[in-house]
């Protein structure tokens, strides 16, 4: 019986010679990701709900609802762009940041839910 995540028989004998011949992965072998035709991601800069707002599917509230930010929330912010007008709270502005929720698409939310806009984010 083979138990899954165990090396058992033949397995364990293909992994100790891939080891043994020099074919397993090592840290000395590996190569910076521009190396191999990828491209590095800059690091997301950590944003704070200050009220609740929409994740909306573009720069622009009339973009779809794709979820919530909720107050006291941290999100990974990837840069910000300007959009449609948003106002929040008496407060007006164009500006949305572009969260990164790990799946197929990003969704943006108006600076104005954020407690500090879009400070240190980069242009998209």
């Amino acid at each position: 019986m083979r138990v899954r995540g165990r090396l058992t028989g033949a397995g364990l004998a293909i992994a100790a010679a891939a080891v043994a011949t020099g074919l397993g992965a090592t840290a000395a072998s590996a190569q910076p990701a521009a190396s191999i035709g990828t491209r590095a991601e800059a690091a997301n800069v950590p944003v704070h709900a200050t009220t609740d707002a929409y994740i909306r599917s573009v720069p622009s509230v009339n973009g779809a609802d794709w979820g919530q930010v909720r107050f006291g929330e941290e999100w990974g912010a990837i840069c910000y762009t300007e959009g449609g007008n948003a106002s929040l709270g008496g407060r007006n502005s164009n500006i949305w940041v572009q969260l990164d929720q790990w799946g197929p698409s990003n969704g943006y939310v108006t600076e104005l839910a954020l407690r500090d806009g879009h400070a240190g984010l980069q242009q998209c």
